[in-house]
């Protein structure tokens, strides 16, 4: 008799904890609307600590991705979605700022967490010697030691987006950093236009920074 209060006292133990968690679930704000962007919104492009460029070719360059992190407490779902669409669209502009860059299969990188891609950028902007932080935001190809990875960044404060690209050109065979570039904008990353506009100029001015 024991026996069976105590499985019933778990069974209700356990409905009640499922529906709380089902209950924090429901919870989760999701994120507000779509601000559209003005036309004449500006990139601001200043020189910040440890942008850098020893690049002298861009021949043979490979692309992971762009890696799009919603720095807020919302919905998990809404904001992977988020980022693997705008992984797709930002394939597009690569394909058009270098029509013979060579794609990767971003999925594996597209899953990382975000505290892995945002330690790992920390220390590879920073030049770090551990091999590990580069790995982690490599995909291995074996056309080319040279391999082009964007990491976006995008947060509201005071009702207001700030969004960073991050521009990284690494290289595969020697884990070491050859450009680091960095460019933000006061627009939510979600208007397409100014996400792709923004990736156009950070790219162009890559490839135009190799004489």
């Amino acid at each position: 008799m024991k026996k069976l209060l105590c499985i019933l006292i778990g069974i209700v133990l356990a409905s009640c904890s499922g529906t709380k968690s089902e209950s924090r679930i429901k919870k989760r704000p999701k994120l507000p609307p779509i601000v559209s962007c003005a036309e004449d919104a500006k990139i601001f492009d200043q020189d910040v600590k440890y942008e850098t460029n020893k690049l002298n070719t861009i021949e043979h360059l490979s692309y992971s991705t762009t890696y799009v992190r919603l720095y807020n407490q919302t919905d998990s779902l809404e904001k992977n979605e988020i980022r693997y669409k705008l992984a797709k669209t930002s394939e597009r502009v690569a394909l058009k700022v270098f029509p013979t860059i060579k794609l990767t299969d971003a999925s594996r990188l597209l899953a990382e967490n975000y505290k892995t891609i945002l330690f790992s950028t920390n220390r590879v902007r920073k030049n770090v010697s551990d091999s590990k932080y580069f790995e982690n935001l490599i995909i291995p190809n074996d056309q080319s030691n040279l391999q082009l990875f964007v990491y976006v960044v995008s947060g509201i404060r005071d009702k207001q987006f700030t969004t960073s690209f991050h521009f990284f050109v690494l290289n595969t065979t020697y884990n070491s950093l050859l450009y680091y570039d960095y460019v933000k904008t006061e627009c939510d990353p979600r208007d397409e236009t100014m996400f792709m506009k923004t990736l156009y100029y950070g790219m162009n001015k890559l490839k135009n920074s190799v004489k």
